[in-house]
């Protein structure tokens, strides 16, 4: 399942009537790249981890 936080940030970021058109999406795109980041660096250290 798509971890929805981010979704939820922009979401409730368009509620203000003075948010740039391009807020939502910097978080969504923020957002997920820290989610994905982070999953990266678990797998890697779970393969070394492994390996010793």
């Amino acid at each position: 399942m798509l971890p929805v936080m981010p979704l939820l940030l922009a979401a409730f970021s368009t509620h203000s009537p003075s948010t740039p058109d391009y807020v939502p999406i910097l978080i969504i795109f923020v957002g997920y790249g820290i989610l994905v980041g982070y999953t990266i660096l678990l797998i890697k250290a779970i393969k070394k981890l492994r390996l010793k």
